[in-house]
């Protein structure tokens, strides 16, 4: 009897040290296939949005800039919509959407446990883009930037940066003003990868986030590597 016990602990040890890894790969394989998906509608519809729109450096994005005749902070185009004009025609074609209203409550965590800010509602301000599979999909902007941020369950667990929660495409005001899908194959890095990986477990949008998770994801060859900082 001793021996039995002895064993199912092993067993049970052994089994408490692996059951995580399978598990994050598990995880992986999931989050790698939709993020794949995801981006292949972004990029086919921008493909066909410029067709008719022209190419995206002329849009009109909802960038905020001060009036100087009135005073007040204002945008040319709402991020509604913008993505309705420029986007969700383009992705009806490749799959079934539906606008939802955004949650009151909807908290988000960077990779070390501290507020995303989406809880002030900054992550959609307005409608959200539901995917088929579950996958939301919104846009948020400010006076630099405009940002596609995807999360690949909606507001279901863990609502982690970088692990559920990624920004697949932004406009980068400064310099070429244009929407930026990362290339298929690679992303070139603007620093080293250690300082992506850094950005990417960082506490906030100024010191990384999804945008350097997405990008490290990218640059690797479309997955997760082992070194990743993936959460279970």
């Amino acid at each position: 009897m001793a021996e039995v016990l002895i064993t199912l602990g092993v067993i049970g040890i052994v089994a408490a040290m692996t059951l995580p890894i399978v598990i994050a790969k598990y995880q992986k394989v999931v989050a790698t296939a939709q993020l794949k998906r995801i981006y292949s509608l972004l990029a086919n519809a921008e493909i066909l949005s410029v067709e008719d729109n022209g190419v995206s450096k002329y849009w009109t994005y909802p960038i905020s800039t001060l009036d100087e005749d009135t005073g007040k902070i204002t945008a040319p185009i709402s991020n509604t919509d913008f993505f309705t004009k420029y986007y969700e025609p383009y992705l009806r074609t490749s799959g079934s959407l539906e606008k939802i209203r955004k949650l009151d409550i909807y908290y988000a965590s960077n990779y070390n446990g501290t507020s995303a800010g989406f809880d002030d509602h900054s992550i959609a301000r307005g409608n959200v883009i539901r995917f088929a599979d579950g996958a939301w999909l919104s846009i948020w902007s400010n006076n630099q930037y405009v940002v596609l941020t995807v999360d690949l369950n909606g507001n279901k667990p863990p609502n982690i940066v970088g692990r559920d929660i990624f920004d697949i495409a932004e406009l980068y005001w400064q310099g070429n003003r244009k929407m930026v899908i990362p290339n298929l194959n690679t992303v070139k890095l603007a620093m080293d990868r250690e300082g992506y990986l850094e950005g990417c477990k960082g506490f906030s949008y100024s010191h990384g986030g999804p945008s350097s998770c997405f990008a490290i994801f990218v640059n690797d060859g479309w997955q997760f590597k082992d070194d990743y900082p993936w959460k279970i």
